[in-house]
């Protein structure tokens, strides 16, 4: 291992570590769907990351204040496709299709930021990323169809499907953005930043679909807010946020063909699921994938 590539070694973790705790904001979406309205979990969420994340970056955010109101366009785009619209969308998605359909469509998610890096950045990825961006996929998606594509043929389209459409452009239109993030900011203020100003739009959407609920309560939703704000939001969105700052978009992109990897592991953690060949097939696909695409030429 070279030191350049030992250097990274760090903002891949971070990108792994990510995707597994976004994989279990899935599972914790799905089993929510009956409990609370899509933007009312998505606005809770977000309060709660808000307020695991002040402790840590108050003092970072009211350092970088000038910078933050000279790029209050930036913040305001990077709120709407990092928190408003990607997780409304896919929890809206989740009352009424199932999680394979979800993470399918965000399998989408890596094909397009690939692809805008290369349009609006002139990023382009070399045969061996893409190799190994296709070994990805065919990974993810071997999971998804449980080692046989004929399942793909039975997944049931609906309106929840529609729904991963804004989700999937979002999330790639934010890994793009993080891209062009002022240097002057910082990665943690910055996330903190956009999330009040996420918060501050939600409100008034909240208020115009019937105003919000009363608090949350009962162990189950409780302890599940805390898992997705604390840990799916703060924590993941932190090291996301890292791990494409220092690999740059194209080359981050992969990592969220982790996502079903880790969905299987998790419900076989959780839900006492046997792990089955295909999942040992995918998931070494996966991990195949992500070595080839972050190899470099040896000439």
């Amino acid at each position: 291992m070279t030191i350049a590539t030992a250097s990274l070694a760090p903002a891949r973790a971070s990108l792994a570590i990510a995707t597994l705790l976004w994989a279990g904001n899935f599972i914790v979406g799905r089993a929510l769907r009956d409990d609370m309205a899509p933007l009312e979990l998505n606005f809770w969420r977000w309060l709660i990351a808000l307020a695991a994340l002040l402790p840590f970056t108050a003092h970072s955010l009211w350092r970088a204040r000038s910078v933050i109101l000279q790029n209050t366009g930036f913040v305001v785009l990077l709120a709407l496709t990092g928190v408003v619209v990607p997780h409304a969308s896919v929890y809206a998605a989740l009352a009424s299709t199932s999680a394979v359909n979800a993470l399918l469509l965000m399998s989408i998610a890596p094909l397009l930021i690939g692809l805008g890096d290369w349009a609006f950045f002139g990023q382009s990825l070399r045969t061996r990323q893409w190799s190994g961006m296709g070994l990805a996929f065919a990974g993810a998606i071997t999971v998804i169809a449980r080692g046989d594509l004929a399942t793909l043929a039975t997944l049931q389209s609906g309106k929840g499907d529609l729904w991963m459409v804004p989700a999937v452009l979002s999330v790639a239109a934010q890994a793009l953005l993080l891209k062009r993030s002022p240097a002057a900011i910082g990665q943690a203020p910055l996330l903190t930043a956009s999330v009040v100003a996420a918060l501050t739009m939600m409100l008034p959407m909240l208020w115009m679909a019937g105003g919000p609920a009363a608090p949350p309560s009962g162990v189950k939703v409780i302890t599940s807010l805390l898992y997705v704000g604390v840990l799916a939001s703060a924590a993941a969105f932190l090291l996301w946020n890292r791990g494409v700052a220092q690999l740059g978009p194209g080359r981050a992109a992969p990592f969220l063909y982790l996502m079903p990897v880790y969905g299987s592991i998790l419900a076989g953690v959780l839900l006492g699921e046997s792990i089955q060949n295909f999942q040992y097939i995918g998931g070494g696909l996966v991990f195949l994938g992500l070595w080839l695409a972050r190899r470099r030429p040896t000439v």
